[in-house]
């Protein structure tokens, strides 16, 4: 009985004035389905990381189906291998001739290549550029990554020109000025060893350096392929200011405005020609244990127009609300913490009049468990799009606080736990009390 009656008292139907604030649901159309997009505007309001105080109410003040909608993967980036080759280049002053002297393997890829000039003698064997066979028909690629060999002379500070071409005639040029770097500096080894390509699928693809210097040794390429999920939602940021967390030298809190699903992490730094080694922790609360998010060398090098900087680490999904970021050497000047994260995705099922409505933020309320995707499995439509309307207030301030004298409900149910807890006591001590009946 006891059982039965707290649970009828937890799952007492919960109002719009459960819940601090409210949307009106613009869904045009007779869909069974429809659905929502939630940005940070949204999320602020919402008190639990699980987004369990998001629900939606249609005209009659009854909950409605309502749950999440994640995309079915993620967007991966694939690594993949590739041969590459030195394009001898003539000597200055002296055109290119690609007459060229062709070598390929079985498998009718690339591997040699001879750049003839008018000049008779051999260019200098340090200059030339790289080529990337991609062979038949290759895939669409983002972007290229370079290893380099063990014994790679450091520091390394270029800037490539990468062009593309189907026939090794025609050029086309892709990007330039893509940094190439490099380099130790007190111990932290500053990297950016990726050159972003936009989209291409060329087969063949050179490499040229466009200051002053040379390839270094090389391990290998890679190029960057991203394994499409389907999720089209835009990326968003939010860019949060931080605070010196006293007596910790080169340490910062940050507060986030709600718990938005945060997939990358950045930090720029306060001034340019910086460097410095950053962790950055998580918590969703202040009782809560520090969590690891990521660690990484952070940098910006170089000036006017030419700055180099790190490539921002993706990360596993985080919802906490306050971050720390610690820096060595430390930093006497807050980083920005820069967090990105895509709109949350949400479909409601049209049950009931309309209009519906979306409310958010309550400490007493909470979203019921609906079987949407199963409805959505069975449906032969696709769910339609819908939007918010301007935000107002439901039952404000109130629903963020705890009820307390004027709920009767909870009070009764703790009396009545206490009287069964006395009654299991006084049959206890009852039974404690009677003789043993079998002693002789």
């Amino acid at each position: 009985m006891l059982g039965l009656l707290a649970t009828g008292l937890a799952h007492a139907s919960a109002t719009p004035q459960d819940y601090a604030v409210q949307w009106p649901v613009q869904a045009e159309g007779d869909a069974a389905a429809y659905v929502l997009e939630l940005d940070a505007a949204v999320l602020l309001h919402v008190t639990r990381a699980d987004l369990r105080d998001l629900a939606v109410f249609n005209a009659d003040g009854e909950p409605v189906p309502f749950a999440p909608w994640p995309p079915e993967g993620t967007d991966d980036e694939l690594l993949e291998p590739v041969p590459w080759l030195r394009v001898p280049l003539p000597q200055a002053g002296q055109p290119e001739s690609l007459a060229l002297r062709l070598e390929r393997d079985a498998d009718g890829r690339l591997r040699g290549l001879d750049l003839r000039t008018n000049d008779t003698a051999p260019p200098p064997a340090e200059r030339h550029d790289l080529l990337v066979d991609r062979g038949e028909e290759p895939p669409t690629i983002s972007a290229l990554h370079v290893t380099l060999a063990d014994d790679a002379a450091l520091p390394v500070n270029l800037r490539v020109r990468v062009s593309s071409s189907g026939d090794l005639v025609e050029w086309r040029p892709l990007v330039s000025g893509q940094p190439l770097v490099a380099l130790d500096d007190n111990g932290l080894r500053i990297e950016r060893l990726k050159l972003e390509l936009g989209r291409t699928d060329a087969r063949y693809l050179r490499l040229s350096i466009e200051n002053e210097g040379s390839w270094p040794a090389l391990a290998g390429l890679q190029t960057g392929r991203h394994l499409r999920s389907g999720d089209e939602r835009p990326w968003q940021m939010v860019s949060l200011a931080g605070v010196a967390v006293a007596g910790q030298p080169g340490m910062f809190d940050y507060t986030s405005p709600g718990p938005m699903a945060i997939e990358r992490v950045d930090v720029e730094l306060p001034t340019n020609n910086a460097v410095a080694a950053v962790q950055v922790t998580a918590r969703d609360h202040a009782e809560d244990w520090w969590r690891p998010v990521t660690g990484f060398i952070a940098f910006r090098l170089g000036s006017n127009g030419d700055e180099v900087r790190h490539v921002e680490p993706a990360v596993h999904l985080h919802r906490e609300r306050q971050w720390r970021v610690s820096t060595q050497p430390a930093l006497t000047r807050p980083p920005e913490l820069r967090l990105r994260y895509r709109p949350e995705r949400f479909v409601l099922l049209a049950q009931g009049p309309r209009p519906y409505v979306l409310v958010a933020g309550s400490v007493r309320a909470q979203r019921e468990d609906y079987p949407v995707k199963a409805a959505l499995a069975a449906s032969s439509s696709e769910p339609a799009v819908a939007t918010l309307g301007a935000m107002s207030d439901a039952g404000g301030a109130a629903a963020l606080a705890p009820k307390r004298g004027e709920d009767w409900q909870r009070w009764l149910l703790w009396a009545i736990l206490a009287v069964g807890a006395a009654l299991v006591l006084v049959v206890a001590l009852k039974v404690l009390r009677q003789p043993n009946q079998s002693s002789p």
